[in-house]
This record gives structure tokens, C-alpha cells and sequence, in this order.
């Protein structure tokens, strides 16, 4: 396995990787972009191509290509180094002498048992027509290994057993459950979760198989439907060690390229609508797991894109269903439209019918609130009840997007709708509390032993890391014990000991972010003296502080000699630092 990933590291570079994924910038000799792991403005996330690394100083993350591609793919080590090796033409080699990884052999289960599916689909008439019937073409059902879990009890089971697995693998994959009543039969029963069902893989960022979404073929429900009168017409695999719904996204991992070529993802309810949209032309298209979009899903697109096109079957009543999926997209930056698809139809029901339609919607697609409006004069109210209607479903939206232009323009459309004025509607908005789920930071704790409110500390962390990187090159522009010497005179020796013996425990972070910053410069000199005037003047600011303070106290308790010696210290201290500023 190390000779595979030096293989990659050999014919990839991060600058090349970090900026398929970020738009970097030339700085100095590295480059620089906006975080993708918390929220900024201002750019603090540094690539060092001599390095082979990335660093940012936000929110202090930092690593190789292979770090960077699991935090912003959310695979482990595995996943990222299928997706490099993939990209740098290695092929993988497993060279565990003892057999793969238990984490592998759980990736193979699920791709076996995907493979098991597609086979038994291929014997399946009724279901093959099935899928043709709702315009799935057969090609189609390939690209997304679709299968069908036939209708017996242990099938997968004992098919899995001869493949060499065991059934602990198969429990904690979820493809098998143990029977909670076994009346007549003599010790633990165990049957397969999936019976009677067309099945769709779903996928990591990777690519691997970690779960799947099993929908009930009317043709073939005999061993589900002795279970019980009622029977779910979609059944997923649970919470697993390899699946965790709320951080997957259906198609994520054949989407998310051409989500960043195009700029824009395209959201769908279900997996045919995912599959249709795609065949259509639109592999940009994800889905959700069968639950409620989470703030991890979220993230996952915004990584990719920060536009957003929604197309569920809306109205009314879906849109505020989808309000929180709505504000969260919103909350975390994403801009957010809404495709209008015909009344009572789904996604694939009108590819099947229409390709162009489908294409049309999309391109048609509104801002959210201008359809959550459209969709309000929908229903016919007017004065009162549609003022009231606003306040609950458009106003909450309206606060949450945070800017104030963009605020202020739909502010200004409803005081013409509503022929009230904008004052009113003002006033209205600055009254609503947000709920919780309406902000989404994504922002990482700082180590505060790095990162202090206090500007002083802050310079104190790029002089350290100057003097720390300084120290560990062979030859120097500028020596070291120069920058020492002065940093003692402005904070005594005893000081800087203490200020070192803190930063030494982040030497690594201090000397790459001063490589970033100073590596190459043609003004080093000039940079060096202004950080030094600036840590000099906060030492005059806190120094003015503490004897303002001990002014005050003197002049409290009227002790007269206290009061003319801190006097004199304070005129003295503003006397240095007005001549400084000039």
C-alpha cells in the first residue's frame, strides 16, 4: 500500500488536486483560496506546492492530498486513496500479507452482493419490463448497477456464506437480520433485509457500495407480504459502520463533477428521478437518502457548488414541508431555486413523457422566494389572509438570507403585493426570531492556544514562525537572533521565554504559515519592521490599559502619590505612542 501511495504522490500534485476541487490564487510562491471546511471572507486557506501541503490558519486544518480529499470527499483513507489512485492511473495493490483490512472486506460484502442483484435482475422478466416501462434504458440500469433482491428468505445469505463471508460481516453490513421470533425452530434464525425488491447501490464519494434502497416490485411480494398486511414500499439499509444517511447523497459520487463543471446541482426526491435526470442529460443531479436534507448533506454540495436547483413535486404544502431544507441550503451560503414541474408530477414522470420538458423546467428555475410567492397568490387569498400567509411562510425565509439587498428587493416586491409599506414589513422582520436551523456556520472550535482574541498575540504568532522557519534553513536573508534580540527589548526576556515555550507546540503550523507569507518576498525587510511597530504599539496600548486602570484605583481610595505617579506613566505612554504614529 506505501509504495501505491507514493506512486501518487509521485505523479500528483496538490496544487493540481486542491484546485479541481477550490479556485486558487497565485500568492508568492503558494497559493491561497476561501476555506472549504468553515465559513470566511477572507482567504486563509494556503497550498505549498513545495511542500506538497495545505494549511489553514481559520480553522487550522492542514495536510496532504490525501487528508484534503478525505475531509472534503467525507471518505476514510481507503475511499480517498481509490479516488487519487483512480485520477493518478495507479492501480491499487493490496499488499496485506494476512488478507484485506476488516473495513475492506466489508466494501467487497456489498460489492458482491451488488453484483448478486444485477445478476438475478437479469433473469427477471417482469422486472426488466418493469424498468423499461418507466424509461429506464437498459444501459441505464448498468451505470447504476441496478438489481433486484429475489423472493426468498436466504438467498443473498447463503450465497454471501459460499463467497466466504461470515455471518457477523453480513449483520454489520445490514444485508442480514436475525428473526426476532423463531416459534417452532430451534435456535437463532437469521433472513435477508432485502426480499421482493428492485435494488438501488447507493455509494460514497468514492464510489464504493455502502448501503442500499430497496423498492417492493408489485410482481413478486409473497415472502413480504407473509410478514404482515402493511409493507414499506421503499425499505434502506440501516445505520451502519459504512453507511450513515444524513452524510450521503444519492448519485453524489457520479454527480459531483459535472456539479462543479456546470456550477449548479440539481436536487430530486427519489432514485428514479435521480436515474431519469441523468439520462436525460443532467449528471448533475443528486437525491436525497429517504430523509430529510441534514446540514452534512449540505456540505457535501456545497463543496461542489454554491447554486442549488431543487425540483420536488411543490406546492403549497411541500414547499413548507421543505422550509428547513430550504434555510439550511440558505444558511450555508448555497443560493437556492426551484424548477415548477406540472401539477401532480415527479421528475421522471416528466422525462418519461418529455426530456425537453424536464430541461425546460430547469432552465426556468425561480429564486425560492419569488416561487414560495407564486405559490401563495396560488391559492387564491387576499388582503388579511395573504398578509397573514407572508408573515408565517415568506418573512422567516426573507431574515435568514442575511444580506441586506437582497432583503431589501423582496421587501419591496411584497409592499407592492400586499400594498403595505416597506416600513411595515421592516418592522415585522426585525421582530421574527429565527429558529435555530435557519443558521448554519459549519465552523470548526479554533485551538486557543494558537488563536486569542488579542491582536498582540496574533503578530506575536507570525514573529515566532518567522523566527522558527528562519532557524531551520540552511542559508538566511534575514538572521534570526536579530528578530530575538528586538522581541526581547519590546517584551523582556522573561516574557518572550514564556511566549516561545507556548508557540514551540505549534512550531510545525507557525513555520508553514510563515513560509506562506514570507517565502520569496521581495519586501522582507519591510515587512519585518512594520510587524515589529505594530507588536510595540499593542504593548503601548495594554500598557496605557493597566496604568489607566491603577488610575483609577488611586483616585478611588484618593491616594495622591499613587495618583500623580500613574498620571505621569499614562502621559508618558500616550506621549510615546502619538510620536509612534506619526
Amino acid at each position: 500500500m506505501s509504495s501505491t501511495v507514493e506512486q501518487i504522490k509521485a505523479r500528483l500534485s496538490i496544487d493540481d488536486v486542491v484546485g479541481s476541487y477550490l479556485k486558487l490564487e497565485k500568492a508568492g510562491l503558494n497559493f491561497r483560496a476561501r476555506c472549504p471546511f468553515h465559513n470566511e471572507k477572507t482567504p486563509s486557506f494556503f497550498v505549498s506546492p513545495s511542500r506538497q501541503s495545505y494549511h489553514c490558519f481559520g480553522c487550522n486544518k492542514g495536510g496532504d492530498i490525501f487528508t484534503f480529499v478525505q475531509d472534503i470527499e467525507g471518505v476514510d483513507f481507503l475511499g480517498a486513496l481509490k479516488i487519487l489512485a483512480e485520477r493518478a492511473g495507479v492501480e491499487i495493490v493490496n499488499d496485506h500479507r494476512d488478507g484485506p483490512r476488516p473495513n475492506e472486506r466489508l466494501f467487497q460484502l456489498m460489492a458482491l452482493a451488488t453484483k448478486f442483484y444485477q445478476e438475478a435482475l437479469g433473469k427477471n422478466q417482469p422486472v426488466l419490463a418493469y424498468l423499461a416501462d418507466r424509461g429506464i434504458k437498459t444501459e441505464t440500469q448498468k451505470h447504476f448497477q441496478i438489481g433486484f433482491a429475489p423472493d426468498g428468505w436466504r438467498q443473498l445469505h447463503d450465497f454471501l456464506l459460499g463467497q466466504g463471508f461470515i455471518l457477523n460481516e453480513m449483520l454489520e453490513t445490514g444485508m442480514v437480520i436475525k428473526a426476532e421470533r423463531t416459534t417452532g425452530v430451534r435456535g437463532e434464525v437469521y433472513y435477508d433485509r432485502f426480499r421482493s425488491r428492485i435494488m438501488f447501490p447507493l455509494s460514497d464519494s468514492a464510489g464504493r457500495i455502502v448501503g442500499f434502497s430497496g423498492r417492493i416490485f408489485p410482481a413478486g411480494r409473497s415472502a413480504e407480504a407473509s410478514a404482515g398486511p402493511e409493507v414499506a414500499k421503499y425499505v434502506n439499509s440501516p445505520q451502519t459502520f459504512l453507511f450513515d444517511k444524513s452524510r450521503l447523497l444519492f448519485g453524489y459520487d457520479k454527480a459531483k463533477v459535472e456539479m462543479r463543471r456546470h456550477d449548479f446541482a440539481i436536487l430530486v426526491e427519489g432514485q428514479v428521478d435521480l436515474i431519469m435526470s441523468h439520462q436525460a442529460g443532467l449528471a448533475n443531479t443528486i437525491a436525497g437518502s429517504g430523509t430529510a436534507l441534514s446540514p452534512e448533506q449540505i456540505t457535501l454540495i456545497g463543496r461542489m457548488t454554491k447554486n442549488l436547483i431543487m425540483a420536488y413535486d411543490y406546492d403549497l404544502a411541500g414547499l413548507k414541508a421543505s422550509r428547513r431544507a430550504i434555510t439550511l441550503a440558505q444558511g450555508a451560503g448555497l443560493n437556492v431555486k426551484i424548477a415548477k414541474l406540472p401539477a401532480g408530477q415527479d421528475p421522471a414522470e416528466v422525462i418519461k413523457k418529455d426530456p425537453q420538458d424536464w430541461l425546460s423546467a430547469i432552465k426556468n428555475s425561480k429564486h425560492h422566494i419569488d416561487f414560495l410567492i407564486d405559490a401563495l397568490l396560488a391559492e387564491g387569498k387576499t388582503g388579511l389572509e395573504l398578509s397573514r400567509l407572508v408573515n408565517e411562510n415568506v418573512l422567516p425565509i426573507i431574515k435568514a438570507l442575511g444580506k441586506k439587498m437582497e432583503q431589501a428587493h423582496f421587501v419591496a416586491k411584497l409592499s407592492q403585493l400586499l400594498g403595505i409599506g416597506e416600513e411595515a414589513i421592516w418592522s415585522d422582520l426585525a421582530n421574527l426570531r429565527l429558529e435555530p436551523d435557519s443558521i448554519v456556520t459549519n465552523r470548526p472550535p479554533t485551538d486557543q492556544t494558537l488563536v486569542s482574541d488579542t491582536r498582540s498575540s496574533a503578530i506575536l504568532n507570525k514573529i515566532f514562525g518567522l523566527i522558527f522557519w528562519l532557524e531551520s534553513l540552511p542559508e538566511r536573508a534575514v538572521d534570526p537572533n536579530q528578530l530575538i534580540d528586538r522581541l526581547k527589548e519590546i517584551i523582556g526576556p522573561d516574557s518572550y521565554q514564556a511566549e516561545r515555550e507556548v508557540r514551540i507546540k505549534k512550531e510545525g503550523a507557525l513555520v508553514m504559515e510563515a513560509e506562506f507569507f514570507f517565502q520569496g518576498s521581495e519586501k522582507l525587510q519591510t515587512e519585518i519592521l512594520e510587524l515589529f511597530n505594530n507588536l510595540h504599539l499593542e504593548n503601548l496600548r495594554e500598557q496605557l490599559r493597566e496604568a489607566m486602570q491603577a488610575l483609577k484605583k488611586a483616585e478611588a481610595v484618593g491616594d495622591q502619590l499613587e495618583l500623580d505617579k500613574w498620571l505621569k506613566k499614562c502621559q508618558a505612554i500616550t506621549l510615546e505612542l502619538n510620536q509612534y504614529r506619526k
